[in-house]
């Protein structure tokens, strides 16, 4: 069966969260209560049938992962001419770097402050800041444009499962 890249990432987010209500019913039924003098009653909980879903729904993440991963080396994210798994290193980068230029964005050219004894200090940065409130315009666009290349890649792009 072929499907594209978001619909297998979003099998993947079920399967995890079959696994997680599989888990959390474990926890639930794995014990069981009884007063002393009464008779224990059946959980329902048998623990090589747990172990055994559990390792399915596992398989089958771990089967969807492989052929993604596998796509996002080789499919080209347009315009940018580079793979999935490249736009996603990239994407990272850029938000990493927007951060730190807003942090740069965000400060005065020059401030002063009155020291303790009295002494008038000047601070001055050493950039231009108003170039660097541009420079995170620039980056959101361009961060932005990046999201949507990769999310288009990944719904027009189709996986053999």
């Amino acid at each position: 069966m072929k499907i594209c890249h978001t619909h297998a990432m979003k099998m993947i987010k079920e399967l995890e969260e079959q696994k997680r209500l599989l888990i959390e019913k474990e926890d639930e039924n794995c014990i069981v209560s009884y007063k002393e003098g009464e008779e224990r009653l059946p959980a329902g909980y048998d623990y090589d049938k747990m172990r055994e879903e559990i390792r399915s729904v596992d398989g089958r993440v771990r089967s969807l992962r492989a052929v993604l991963a596998k796509a996002n080396c080789t499919v080209t994210v347009e315009p940018f001419g580079i793979t999935i798994g490249e736009a996603l290193v990239m994407l990272a980068q850029l938000q990493a770097e927007r951060g730190q230029i807003e942090s740069l964005a965000g400060r005065k050219q020059v401030s002063r402050r009155i020291t303790s004894n009295g002494v008038v200090e000047y601070s001055e940065c050493v950039y231009d800041v108003s170039r660097a409130a541009g420079d995170v315009k620039a980056l959101r666009e361009k961060i932005a444009e990046l999201q949507m290349a990769i999310d288009r890649a990944n719904l027009t792009n189709y996986v053999e499962i």
